[in-house]
């Protein structure tokens, strides 16, 4: 079974680093991704891939993210607990990498989580009924 890992976007703050350390034990692997990789794919940025052309400014965003990736259900829910333990303040927009948006941009991510967390906060779904 592969490694959990979580991608932390606009993270390189003390919160950040309280996240970083809460992984330790949980034997989660983070990496904090650099804006002048918001460019490529998150699948590309899973594989540790961060070399890219700068990103345009619309491919930027300051906006705090956890992407995480490989994640059973009992160790989503020993970093959720985590989060309450340590008093970590919580981050608004996170998701997990799925094949739907594996090959999206960082920017992309942001938006589709900013649109689900405005319909649920009007009491819709972000998303067509089939």
């Amino acid at each position: 079974m592969p490694t959990p890992q979580i991608l932390l976007f606009n993270l390189d703050t003390p919160k950040g680093a309280k996240i970083r350390r809460m992984c330790l034990p949980l034997k989660i692997r983070t990496r904090l991704v650099p804006q002048e990789a918001y460019g490529l794919p998150l699948s590309a940025l899973v594989a540790g891939n961060q070399e890219a052309p700068a990103p345009t400014e619309e491919q930027t965003f300051t906006d705090e993210l956890l992407l995480l990736v490989d994640f059973t259900g009992p160790q989503l829910n020993a970093f959720l607990e985590g989060f309450r333990r340590n008093h970590i303040p919580p981050v608004a927009l996170k998701a997990v990498l799925t094949q739907t948006n594996q090959d999206w941009l960082p920017i992309a991510l942001r938006a589709e989580l900013l649109r689900e967390r405005e319909a649920i906060a009007q009491g819709g779904s972000a998303h067509e009924a089939p």
